[in-house]
């Protein structure tokens, strides 16, 4: 008797067991084709490991297939991107069965773009109904996508891009180094934000207690060489450029000079500038101002560097801006004794753009560099080397006057 009491209380208890518990039944391949034919998609995929490993003939692989491409798809049209949806298809992606899954794969990659920016955005809004949403999720989300997906560059790139607008704790260059390391690489080393990129990693890798000075070696490591060449004309630029500092100019010169890449015609010319420009104090600073020292005995070849000045969109004048600092006199000064062509070349330039009644285009970069400049020159008229010659003094005394 007391046994038949304890086998019905057995009974019972079996009978209110949880949901998870009393759910002993399998889905059948059967089940999954009618689910399929239902276009149930959520409970296609909730069931579709029930069918053991052995019995996974092409039929599953190809239902599985459908019904995943189904559900992104769903989420994609009605702009589902929730953490809930987002990590069903993660799941998904993330399968044996369909992790080499190219057609999958794709469009994994397209829903996380999505999702990501969503996520970034929403975690950004700081609202109460943000839910999952904040930028510490965001972060190892990305960062577990990018681990486990097949790593494309074009989303690599946008997502490089999403993190660096945002205050995210992940470096992009991994995302940047897919596309650079890319059988295409040229064309993703041609965009001006991949190499902006680019030169920030070489920049950071410069300040590393571990680096030696070896900078064709930190290039071949970083860069491989058919996206170096893309970044050549951009260097170059650099180089001249009155939107660099001098610390940009300086490590624009050092990789352009490990890679054989500055022409010995122009050597002069960048040392001319990188000194307008404001130096570096270093090892570059020295070798520019041994430059200008040697073009003090060779009038042929300051007339030629003259010339390519004045071929530049703007004359980088960065010194000029406090010519009063004494390293910026010190190097005014090399130029009055070396190359006094420059100074007044930049002079007379300066009473163009400053004379309203001329009308020349200008290659000033700028027009307080010019005032600074004149005015410091007019001053020092009675001591140590003169800056501009008698007839610009003279024309920018009259200018003066006239006004």
């Amino acid at each position: 008797m007391n046994l038949g009491i304890r086998t019905i209380f057995l009974l019972e208890a079996l009978n209110l067991a949880s949901p998870e518990l009393k759910a002993q039944t399998l889905y059948t391949l059967k089940d999954l084709e009618a689910l399929e034919r239902e276009n149930n998609f959520e409970e296609f995929l909730k069931h579709v490991d029930d069918i053991r490993p052995s019995e996974r003939q092409k039929i599953w692989k190809e239902m599985y297939q459908s019904m995943a491409l189904e559900m992104i798809n769903s989420k994609l049209k009605i702009g589902d991107f929730s953490f809930k949806s987002y990590q069903q298809i993660e799941n998904v992606g993330r399968s044996s069965a369909m992790s080499q899954d190219e057609f999958y794969q794709l469009k994994r990659c397209l829903y996380a773009r999505k999702f990501f920016t969503e996520c970034y955005l929403q975690s950004s809004s700081n609202t109460p109904s943000q839910g999952d949403y904040s930028f510490k999720n965001c972060d190892r989300e990305l960062n577990l996508f990018w681990t486990t997906s097949k790593k494309d560059p074009d989303i690599g790139l946008e997502l490089a891009l999403l993190i660096e607008k945002y205050p995210s704790s992940l470096s992009s260059w991994p995302f940047y180094q897919r596309a650079i390391n890319d059988t295409v690489a040229p064309i993703y080393c041609e965009r001006p934000f991949v190499q902006k990129a680019i030169i920030k990693k070489l920049t950071q890798q410069t300040f590393e207690p571990q680096f030696n000075g070896d900078y064709k070696t930190l290039t071949a490591h970083l860069i491989p060489e058919n996206c170096f060449a893309k970044l050549v004309p951009t260097l170059q630029e650099m180089t001249i450029s009155t939107l660099t500092n001098g610390l940009e100019k300086e490590m624009a010169l050092h990789i352009l000079e490990a890679k054989g890449k500055i022409k010995p015609a122009d050597e002069d010319l960048l040392a001319v500038v990188y000194l307008l420009d404001g130096p570096v104090v270093g090892d570059k600073m020295n070798m520019a101002w041994n430059r200008v020292e040697k073009l003090g005995e060779n009038f042929t070849k300051r007339k030629e560097i003259i010339e390519k000045i004045k071929n530049l969109p703007l004359i980088p004048d960065k010194i000029f801006k406090d010519p009063k600092a004494s390293r910026h006199q010190a190097i005014i000064n090399l130029f009055a004794r070396n190359f006094p062509e420059v100074l007044n070349y930049y002079g007379s330039r300066c009473i163009d753009l400053l004379d309203t009644k001329v009308e020349i285009p200008s290659n000033i970069a700028s027009g307080y560099q010019c005032s600074q400049f004149l005015k410091t020159a007019q001053e020092k008229r009675s001591e140590g080397p003169q800056w501009v010659s008698d007839s610009v003094s003279n024309r920018y005394s009259a200018l003066k006057k006239g006004k």
